[in-house]
């Protein structure tokens, strides 16, 4: 008796273990992975580069009340150079406020001014883009999955996002397209 109840708590800890080592061939191949950002550097990307990969099947919804939205994501920067091969995993929480999107912002601009200035527009949306988030470092990879140290201390304040800042409000916009299939700055709120 006391052997089956051994047996039967090292299966269950078996399969509740965590196994979420990823490798970067699983990322290049695996439709869940979704590219959000390239760029080489050393010339040609075959030679090297950064990628920015979102898992579409990790998003999950945190707030619903239009037009305030929160998700909260998993993507990995995969940093390929001849000194160093690595795929850090990231966890990304992002508040959005649909009431300073683009479309929302000239939607209104148009109402208050029948002919608002681009600049007018331009200002507006660089002031305050109605995204907000917060990055945790999860773990880091050899390109065929092997773990490595991390060495880095997580900060969770809530830091505003910035248009400018292309990478992040590429991932913030794959993850709400991906959930809303519709993008941020493309919805009114009226």
């Amino acid at each position: 008796m006391v052997q089956r109840i051994l047996m039967l708590a090292l299966v269950l800890l078996a399969f509740t273990m965590p196994t979420e080592a990823i490798t970067y061939q699983e990322l290049k191949t695996s439709p869940q992975f979704k590219l959000v950002h390239t760029r080489s550097m050393n010339g040609p990307m075959e030679s090297g580069g950064l990628y920015i990969y979102l898992n579409t099947y990790s998003i999950e919804a945190l707030r619903y009340a239009p037009p305030q939205y929160s998700l909260r994501g998993t993507y990995y920067v995969v940093m390929d150079t001849s000194y160093q091969s690595t795929i850090d995993e990231r966890q990304l929480t992002v508040d959005y406020d649909t009431n300073y999107s683009l479309a929302t912002l000239i939607h209104s601009s148009r109402i208050m001014n029948p002919s608002p200035s681009m600049m007018a527009l331009i200002e507006a949306s660089e002031s305050k883009s109605g995204l907000a988030m917060t990055e945790v470092d999860v773990a880091k990879y050899t390109f065929d999955g092997a773990t490595k140290p991390m060495h880095y201390v997580n900060d969770t304040r809530k830091f505003p996002l910035n248009r400018n800042n292309t990478i992040m409000y590429d991932i913030a916009d794959a993850m709400f397209m991906s959930v809303y299939q519709n993008h941020f700055d493309d919805i009114v709120v009226q």
